[in-house]
């Protein structure tokens, strides 16, 4: 007998044999993917138009 328990707990891998949860996991971090990517966009827009209207960037 080692010291590790080799017992399976209910937890121990409940969340990924469940395919519906692991949809639900990506497509959470597809949305949060997609919404950091359009807050950038965003932001470089914001810079853009402080750069055309000749504001300074670095104040």
């Amino acid at each position: 007998m080692d010291a590790f328990d080799h017992t399976v707990s209910n937890g121990d891998g409940e969340h990924s044999a469940d395919p519906q949860h692991r949809a639900d996991v990506e497509a959470l971090w597809l949305a949060l993917d997609a919404d950091r990517r359009a807050q950038d966009e965003r932001l470089a827009r914001l810079r853009a138009m402080r750069l055309i209207g000749g504001e300074d960037d670095a104040a």
